[in-house]
């Protein structure tokens, strides 16, 4: 799994649209978002890097329906086609647009109180500071749910978009927050580029950076 608090950028997304890949997966829109809410909140309660910045809620359902509609409306979120999985991503040409208003700053005090709105926004600032400057395709969460990990849901849901990455000869990013997942994602190409803390309470989160594979002249493609 990979997320962390997201990263505070402001402004209005790039009207031009990446191109999305066809894949074997279901698209997250309005009609579905709850149902990734769902999935996510459950891969993520364990998370320690999250439940930090959100001051260990009760649930992180209410994190991920704040933050997740905003990566929807960029079209590269998508569900295991049997709900076990769900994965969202931003593409090398967007960026999103996060509304400060007194009606998101109540709904982050509502699930962190005033000290998860603080650490949510100190956060932010930081994987912001560090988030590559390079185009890239950008794994903000990937969760499977608890009772059918170990089946290679995770691997499914990364593994295409990744080979879009590298038939786009593009990079991709992410943020791990749990030191046990590190070997999935290097056995996926993707290396540690930094370790940090939001603060000496935080547990550490690894910033990891993936090259795109170019394939040898003369490969054939299964």
């Amino acid at each position: 799994m990979t997320v962390s608090c997201p990263s505070v950028m402001v402004g209005h997304p790039i009207v031009k649209e990446t191109p999305i890949p066809a894949m074997n997966f279901t698209p997250v829109d309005k009609s579905n978002a709850a149902e990734a809410i769902e999935i996510l909140a459950e891969a993520f309660s364990d998370d320690p890097v999250i439940n930090w910045c959100c001051n260990h809620p009760a649930s992180l359902a209410p994190f991920f329906a704040f933050t997740l509609p905003m990566f929807i409306e960029q079209h590269l979120t998508y569900l295991d086609p049997l709900g076990r999985g769900a994965a969202s991503w931003l593409g090398p040409e967007q960026r999103l647009h996060w509304p400060v208003t007194f009606a998101t700053a109540a709904t982050v005090f509502s699930f962190g109180g005033p000290i998860g709105m603080y650490r949510l926004v100190r956060s932010g600032m930081q994987t912001e500071r560090y988030h590559p400057k390079r185009p890239h395709y950008y794994l903000f969460a990937i969760g499977v749910k608890s009772g059918h990990k170990g089946q290679g849901i995770g691997t499914r849901l990364i593994a295409e978009m990744l080979r879009h990455c590298d038939n786009s000869n593009m990079p991709a990013y992410l943020e791990n927050s749990k030191p046990e997942n590190l070997p999935f994602y290097e056995g996926h190409g993707f290396e540690i580029q930094r370790e940090i803390r939001f603060a000496r309470s935080a547990p550490p989160l690894w910033l990891m950076w993936r090259e795109p594979k170019v394939s040898s002249p003369g490969a054939t493609q299964s």
